[in-house]
């Protein structure tokens, strides 16, 4: 997770609506706007390449996995660099999204103290972060796809769909890493171990194929291979997600939104307490 300072509360430009004025559907989308530009700005700070980070962390990624198992796991899957490549891109999203948010009111700790607004912002705001990171790399992950020999498949229509239900799924669950980093400080650590745990118990850079029935079970109770498999079948496949799959996973994250929402309220004085300290 990015370290340094946090941010001055200069940096921010709060300004209320007039009650005279219409309502509008989301008066904080602006704030949301400046927040997540500045989250980017502090990820690119102080570091020479800047963004194009953003691209070398998968692309070296990628070469090293792909070394190391394109003999083994090529046996299984024909277009193993296009596998690979993919279950990267959606992993990366998910353990960058879900560990940015989790520290999000620390990092804005002064406008979180000093300003009134509705907490859970923050937390799009560090998504949103990753979110355009990620599309940066979605730019170049298609000419590379096709490069690689990929025919182009109009189930890849379908691919913001379910890239935006991991993105719902990713936003519900750093509501709750957010809320819980505050009162346990020592969350940071532990999520970066079960991280690196998920990493492997998640079919990133392996097929599900290559384990006993019994295994393939469990690991289809992990949320994310759900995911990585739908994204995989449009575009290798060509084949659209499950419905029932799909609706269920999508049911799974607004519950897990609502959920994280009403426990940011219910804790918003106490988080306040606690970061005043």
């Amino acid at each position: 997770m990015s370290g340094g300072p946090a941010p001055s509360a200069k940096m921010y430009s709060l300004r209320m609506t007039s009650e005279a004025q219409a309502p509008r559907p989301f008066p904080y989308g602006h704030l949301l706007y400046e927040l997540t530009r500045t989250e980017v700005l502090m990820r690119d700070q102080g570091t020479v390449l800047g963004f194009l980070w953003t691209l070398l962390h998968p692309a070296l990624m990628f070469a090293v996995l792909y070394a190391l198992f394109v003999k083994w796991m090529g046996k299984f899957v024909d277009t193993y660099a296009v596998y690979l490549l993919v279950g990267l891109v959606l992993w990366n999203f998910f353990q960058k999204s879900t560990t940015y948010a989790l520290g999000s009111f620390r990092r804005f700790r002064a406008p979180v103290l000093n300003y009134r607004f509705p907490r859970e912002i923050v937390v799009f705001a560090s998504v949103g972060a990753v979110l355009w990171s990620s599309a940066m790399e979605f730019c170049v992950l298609v000419p590379v796809l096709l490069a690689l020999g990929q025919p182009l498949r109009w189930t890849w229509l379908l691919l913001p769909g379910v890239f935006a239900l991991e993105l719902l799924l990713a936003t519900a669950l750093g509501l709750f890493l957010a809320v819980c980093a505050v009162e346990f400080e020592d969350l940071e650590r532990i999520w970066d171990v079960l991280t690196s745990a998920l990493f492997y118990l998640t079919p990133v850079f392996y097929p599900l194929s290559i384990l006993s029935p019994r295994y393939q079970e469990l690991m289809r109770l992990n949320p994310l291979m759900q995911i990585l498999q739908m994204f995989r079948d449009c575009v290798i496949a060509g084949q659209p997600p499950d419905a029932g799959i799909f609706l269920a996973l999508f049911a799974l994250g607004a519950l897990g939104l609502v959920a994280g929402l009403a426990l940011l309220r219910r804790l918003e004085f106490r988080l306040a307490d606690k970061l005043a300290v």
